[in-house]
């Protein structure tokens, strides 16, 4: 058992058995269903996103049923590749070799100008190996659901997928509902464990149930807050404004940072920029009128603070500022972890970004895919997870994603693919075009990668594409 994950397992075997046997059970089912063509591609993936609670922790955190059918699609686009009949758009091709290119680039720098990473128990070969272990495991199956949802897209188009975001949210809000009721009536942490609720997040509550971090049965409540976040506008859309508040008081109870971030991000892209044509100038005006907003935020917040102090009994404040008030009080952990006014995980984003400064060249390139846990451990002191990272346990997995592939990729990588998933069709309906600005911005802060290349892919195709713009592999 990896110690660094230890926190995950439940005291319960037979508890432990179930969630390790969940996975390989839904995603059978979900493969079964859509190979006797009852459900798509996408279906079968997002109501595998939506199922992540369930981890095959004995081999790893990422084995879920999302990852199982992403193996199968990987499986059947490779065997398509053999027998010549895979046809993809040129530009994509991009895509799948900037990750080579990024650890091509680490290499050199590491042999031929300095080495500034940590290797613990001496293993060099390791930190050459694990960008391509993560470029087998992570990002070809998500290649492969890209080429997979290009195949079948005639099948299956923006509204369809609209339809199935509308049916996971409401089944998500009434097993939200159903952890909550299980909690405050048994008090079983089994029974909690069953329902998809992880001990590390009970073990943050108190008896009051606006403590309870929902989460349904998404892999954390940051998750399936980022997944309201994304439903709302789609239930107001349809006038459903019953389903968007119980949407929104379930993202409340996610207590998650990045549920109010979102709806900060949707205000200004479905009230502020609604009839900006441009995806990108919406994307990036947004995203500096959020800077704008963390910068005055960051300027106040002693302020803030002190409020939150004051009134740190009221239910509303623990809600809406004891996190933020947590991660904005440089004076008690003695350590700036504010960026551009945004206030940095410390054990996570902090050490990468301290690390970073002190080697700015690895911006260009990245430091690998996967390579994470070679940052030096002294970036980590002073956190819970300092002694796995001297004995290399664990990796910083950034939920801020566009930093993440700054960080892993480096930045040609990461300005590649947002100039490659930002391509869209002039003609798309301006709802859609607005969604798929929002969930741009939304994978700023949110580990929403599947979710992005099923939007953007859907949003991109255009069925009077030229031949000539496809190639066979």
């Amino acid at each position: 058992m990896d110690s660094g994950y230890s926190f995950l397992f439940s005291d319960n075997i037979y508890v432990e058995c179930f969630r390790e046997t969940m996975p390989l059970l839904i995603s059978g089912i979900l493969l079964y269903l859509y190979y006797k063509k009852q459900i798509h591609a996408i279906d079968a993936l997002l109501y595998a996103f939506a199922t992540e609670a369930y981890t095959m922790i004995v081999i790893g955190p990422t084995f879920t049923a999302t990852f199982f059918i992403s193996i199968v699609f990987l499986i059947d686009q490779v065997h398509q590749l053999l027998s010549g009949k895979l046809y993809i758009k040129r530009a994509y091709l991009l895509l799948l070799i900037l990750p080579l290119l990024s650890s091509i680039a680490v290499f050199l720098i590491v042999q031929f100008y300095k080495d500034p990473f940590y290797y613990p128990g001496g293993k060099l070969y390791v930190f050459y190996t694990r960008p391509l272990y993560f470029y087998l495991k992570t990002y070809l199956p998500l290649f492969a659901i890209g080429a997979k949802i290009v195949q079948e897209k005639d099948q299956f188009n923006f509204d369809d997928f609209l339809t199935t975001i509308k049916t996971i949210a409401k089944f998500s809000c009434i097993i939200a509902a159903l952890q909550i009721f299980a909690e405050f009536s048994f008090n079983n942490l089994a029974l909690d464990e069953i329902l998809g609720l992880q001990r590390r997040y009970l073990q943050e509550q108190s008896n009051d149930v606006f403590s309870l971090r929902i989460q349904a049965l998404f892999s954390e409540p940051k998750i399936f807050s980022a997944f309201l976040s994304l439903s709302i506008p789609v239930f107001l859309k349809d006038r459903n404004f019953r389903m968007a508040g119980i949407a929104f008081l379930a993202g409340i109870l996610t207590v998650s940072q990045t549920f109010w971030i979102n709806l900060v991000a949707g205000s200004l892209v479905f009230l502020i920029f609604p009839r900006m044509q441009s995806v990108r100038l919406k994307i990036i005006g947004s995203l500096l009128s959020i800077v704008c907003l963390f910068l005055a935020v960051a300027g106040s917040k002693e302020y803030f603070i002190k409020e939150y102090a004051a009134n740190q009994q009221n239910t509303f404040y623990q809600l809406i500022f004891k996190r933020s008030a947590y991660r904005y009080d440089t004076d008690l952990w003695g350590k700036n972890n504010i960026l551009l006014g945004m206030p940095l995980q410390r054990e996570l984003e902090l050490p990468v970004v301290d690390f970073l400064k002190d080697e700015p060249y690895l911006l260009l390139s990245g430091y690998g895919g996967g390579n994470s846990t070679f940052i030096p451990p002294q970036y980590f002191f002073g956190q819970l997870n300092y002694e796995n990272r001297l004995a290399g346990i664990g990796g910083n997995n950034l939920n801020m994603r566009w930093f993440f592939i700054l960080a892993e990729f480096g930045g040609f990588a990461l300005l590649g693919f947002f100039l490659i998933l930002t391509q869209s069709k002039y003609n798309i309906p301006p709802f859609q075009n607005n969604y798929f600005a929002f969930i741009w911005i939304c994978f700023f802060f949110s580990q929403i990668d599947l979710l992005l290349v099923i939007v953007a892919l859907l949003s991109a195709y255009d069925a009077e594409n030229q031949p000539s713009d496809y190639i066979s592999i």
